[in-house]
């Protein structure tokens, strides 16, 4: 069972532009920046990014996604703002079992929420999908309570699927997600 993505490269130094801003691979040195956003107040405490509580807990999550990135596996781009390099958040997709299927994740720092660079990312990172990797399908999740995550997927052409009563766990308790996909 050959996959277009076990014979793609996407290099590290590879970066996607949107109309403004940069994806690119995440780095050691953004772990300050992605600390300083979930350790925001404003931060849902719903999400399992929340529950890291070191610096060091970050770059270890970033060296498992860079891991991920090596094997085709995991493709998590950090957004920055192409005027000022300010950093806005993260984009990924990650390979499901199920072939050809990706699923894509996204946050915004919360002092950016509202400007539209979840749904400009998301949609850049989906075009990576289809195009680049070859993906057939791309599924999301987001959490019942996020009506703005919600709103991006359905922006974004995605088309609701269902609801999961244990779409993804926070603090050990089960959330309840919408799920969407959208199929090349």
């Amino acid at each position: 069972m050959s996959t277009k993505t076990e014979n793609i490269h996407i290099p590290i130094d590879a970066t996607l532009k949107t109309e403004r801003m940069i994806l690119r691979y995440p780095q050691l040195s953004d772990a300050e920046r992605i600390f300083a956003s979930i350790q925001s107040p404003k931060f849902p405490e719903q999400l399992p990014l929340k529950e890291i509580a070191a610096l060091s807990e970050v770059e270890t999550w970033i060296k498992a996604l860079q891991q991920g990135w090596s094997k085709n596996r995991v493709f998590s781009w950090a957004m920055e703002a192409q005027k000022t390099g300010e950093f806005l958040g993260q984009v990924t997709l990650a390979k499901k079992e199920e072939n050809d299927t990706w699923a894509l994740a996204f946050w915004t720092a919360p002092e950016h929420w509202g400007a539209g660079y979840a749904t400009e990312g998301a949609e850049r990172i989906l075009r990576f999908g289809f195009e680049d990797l070859g993906a057939k399908k791309i599924w999301a999740g987001a959490g019942v309570w996020n009506i703005g995550s919600c709103r991006v997927l359905e922006k974004l052409g995605m088309n609701y699927i269902g609801n999961n009563p244990k779409g993804y766990y926070a603090k050990g308790k089960p959330i309840e997600t919408r799920e969407y996909e959208i199929s090349r």
